[in-house]
């Protein structure tokens, strides 16, 4: 008899991108560095903030030997990957963050889109990069435009999905889950910030834009 599937988000699960021991050392990276409690931007750099939508525990991912490892596995796990289902050529990644939802804080980032605003139009492709599947209860990655359907990748796995979805993570009941999150665009996206960022140096030259880094 031939299975048919119900409703799905049109995304992309990739269950094995990194190993458990990179899973392990972004997560202690996590532990020791100081943290930036999330906050969700709405209309862009220094415009209104909303901190109810989003409560999770960030640390950006610097380190030349952390970046690297992604790096490499992004090119050989995740990019060849994007190409063969949306035919899409990613050539720039966007700053990574390790995140943390703690139940304790009552994690969650509420329902939302990744490319919204002046700062955030670039993007293209999302990553939510689980790094400690099973340590956890809750939390689960939801799109409610296309049913009730959790995604929870094993450590290592993650979920790519078009920025334009609506998704959202649901609050974590027990213990702490760790996450690497990113964007993908191409070299189009990337001229779209560089021109809105030489605008913006214009008339505010206090606001330092995120980086980007380029797959070689």
């Amino acid at each position: 008899m031939t299975a048919v599937a119900g409703g799905h988000a049109p995304v992309l699960v990739l269950p094995a991108i990194i190993e458990r021991d990179l899973c392990r050392r972004l997560v202690e990276h996590w532990e020791r560095s100081d943290k930036t409690r999330g906050a969700v931007s709405t209309q862009g750099e220094g415009a209104e903030v909303r901190h109810s939508l989003k409560v999770r525990d960030d640390v950006p991912v610097l380190a030349a030997e952390l970046l690297q490892p992604l790096r490499q596995a992004f090119l050989a796990n995740v990019l060849p990957e994007i190409r063969r289902a949306f035919h899409f050529e990613v050539t720039q990644v966007e700053s990574m963050r390790i995140g943390c939802y703690d139940a304790a804080a009552g994690g969650f980032f509420g329902p939302h889109r990744d490319n919204t605003t002046p700062y955030t139009a670039h993007r293209k492709f999302a990553l939510t990069l689980n790094l400690n599947t099973g340590e956890y209860e809750g939390g689960g990655l939801r799109f409610p435009e296309h049913g009730e359907t959790l995604f929870a990748p094993p450590a290592g796995g993650g979920v790519v999905f078009s920025c334009a979805l609506l998704h959202e993570a649901l609050p974590v009941t027990r213990g702490r889950r760790f996450g690497l999150f990113t964007f993908f665009f191409d070299d189009a996206g990337a001229a779209q910030v560089r021109r809105m960022l030489a605008e913006e140096a214009k008339r505010r030259p206090d606001v330092t834009p995120e980086g980007m880094i380029a797959p070689q």
